[in-house]
């Protein structure tokens, strides 16, 4: 997740950052949503019949303090910190033919199995043009998609596929490809889910594909504008915001339904980001996902490449997620 920063996002200083986010919160109780969605969850996804909708997500992104020493997947070591910080899904990142990336698709069909048995859902992450498209399939997504689609008709623990930085690539995944992806993905399994990855202030890029079904939620990082790695206090009112976003949209078209929103925490440094996260971070940011989940604004947190080496980080998540 390293997208370009744009003038928009050049609030840097305390006093303004909590300026706006005081402006946030009040916006969200004028729009009455304080305490809970305007919409209520539903049953399925969007992109087809039978996706089940998102719901209490608990996860983690890429296999960072979980690889071998020839940068494979440690497949059991990963498993292993998954359910000790009682995390439900994993997002495992396919990228391209960079050194510690380049085995990560067949790693992904290794994990399958394993994931099945575990009792842990598994989701593909792709990553888009702008990032470098994923090996071997390349930019052929629709391709990803099917090929994805086939190794969850065996392995329905793999709930599916995640593109990273959609915000930033929306010119390639317009709501017409991306119900091609799914579309060819859903004639070998129905359920696959297709979430898109959008950063607080970009979300009138995804606006098409959420009008239109295309998408099955949302994955929100937790960075802009603040663009720190330290500063907790606006994202309970960017998870508002982003709610109000999203219902108000899919109220305009008719959809009486809730797109799920999946809230992203960073666990490793932002490319941009001044600081580091400590553990104290993470659990007082996924506390504040958490009890937005409960409040029905949310539906997910998914930490941002914990490292599962460090038990400091493994602790704080672990009773985070409790």
């Amino acid at each position: 997740m390293r997208f370009s920063t744009e003038a928009m996002m050049s609030f840097n200083s305390t006093a303004t950052r909590r300026l706006f986010s005081g402006l946030f919160l009040a916006l969200c109780l004028v729009a009455g949503i304080q305490g809970g969605s305007t919409c209520a969850a539903t049953a399925s996804g969007f992109t087809g019949p039978e996706v089940p909708a998102v719901s209490g997500l608990r996860g983690d992104y890429t296999n960072i303090g979980a690889r071998t020493a020839d940068g494979r997947t440690d497949i059991a070591k990963l498993i292993s910190v998954l359910k000790t910080i009682n995390a439900s899904d994993y997002f495992h990142l396919v990228w391209d033919n960079r050194p510690a990336y380049r085995y990560a698709w067949e790693d992904f069909q290794l994990m399958a199995p394993q994931f099945q048995n575990a009792g842990l859902n598994l989701w593909l992450t792709l990553t888009p043009p702008s990032e470098g498209v994923p090996v071997p399939f390349g930019g052929d997504y629709v391709q990803w998609a099917v090929e994805c689609a086939k190794l969850a008709k065996s392995y329905p623990a793999i709930k599916g596929i995640v593109i990273d930085d959609f915000n930033g690539n929306t010119s390639l995944f317009t709501p017409a490809y991306c119900k091609k992806m799914m579309t060819e993905a859903h004639k070998i399994a129905p359920k696959l889910a297709l979430l898109a990855t959008c950063y607080y202030g970009y979300e009138t890029k995804i606006l098409k594909q959420v009008e239109q079904g295309a998408i099955d939620g949302v994955v929100f990082p937790y960075f802009y504008p603040q663009e720190n790695n330290s500063d907790t206090t606006l994202l309970s009112a960017q998870i508002k915001m982003y709610r109000i976003t999203l219902d108000k949209t899919l109220k305009r078209v008719k959809k009486h339904k809730q797109l799920p929103l999946i809230v992203m925490i960073y666990a490793t440094k932002h490319s941009q980001s001044p600081d580091a996260p400590t553990p104290d971070y993470v659990k007082e940011c996924i506390r504040i996902a958490r009890q937005s989940i409960d409040q029905g604004l949310a539906n997910g947190v998914v930490t941002y490449q914990l490292p599962k080496s460090d038990q400091a980080f493994i602790d704080a998540v672990s009773s985070a997620y409790r």
